[in-house]
């Protein structure tokens, strides 16, 4: 409890930081953090993150909610990746929210900004997993190909890119994977449970309720 307590106050802090550096944040108050109607601390999290913010698959009526740190060059985000969507599919009472922790190089920060470009036209989790579900190395031109194949309107991506949401969603992300104690990708929230590192599907699947 004690630990979950000073976790809440880093987000709290966290939001208010970054408050300070942007006035397009979403409207979340202290009150609503403190003594919000949501009572476990990875739901707060998601309250703390713009929606455009978050790439999201599963209902929003979950039961279950499993969150995701990652970055695209993680090899362990990569191999979890499937297995999670897996889970996802074949459990309507399961939503699985990736949150973008670009730490591994520019090119994952480059594509964190286009995936959240890309939900301003609703295509944010499809990009998202084509990227993740390539057979090889991600490059450029494997991403322009894939942008062609989803059909995302390549000029309004372009003009999105320069949004301040999407630079202000990756700042509190990472600055609130800090103060929580992530410290590398992939960093998963099964429900309330936190666990850093690749987690097994079979285990995954323990956690759930």
């Amino acid at each position: 409890m004690g630990k979950q307590l000073i976790q809440l106050f880093c987000v709290i802090f966290a939001i208010f930081y970054v408050k300070q550096i942007s006035a397009n944040q979403n409207d979340i108050t202290l009150k609503q953090l403190v003594l919000g109607g949501k009572e476990e601390f990875h739901l707060r999290i998601l309250e703390a993150i713009p929606e455009n913010g978050q790439i999201t698959t599963g209902s929003n009526d979950a039961e279950n909610v499993i969150i995701e740190f990652f970055d695209y060059k993680c090899g362990y985000c990569v191999k979890m990746h499937p297995e999670l969507i897996d889970i996802a599919e074949k459990r309507d009472d399961t939503k699985i929210v990736f949150l973008q922790l670009p730490i591994l190089s520019e090119f994952s920060a480059k594509l964190s900004r286009l995936v959240l470009a890309a939900n301003y036209q609703d295509k944010g989790f499809e990009l998202h997993n084509a990227i993740l579900t390539q057979k090889g190395s991600i490059t450029e031109e494997k991403v322009a190909k894939i942008i062609e194949e989803l059909e995302i309107d390549t000029k309004k991506i372009k003009e999105d890119l320069n949004r301040t949401e999407i630079e202000d969603s990756l700042h509190l992300t990472s600055f609130i994977a800090q103060a929580i104690g992530v410290r590398g990708t992939p960093a998963v929230f099964i429900n309330n449970e936190f666990n850093p590192g690749y987690v097994p599907k079979d285990i995954v699947e323990k956690l759930l309720k």
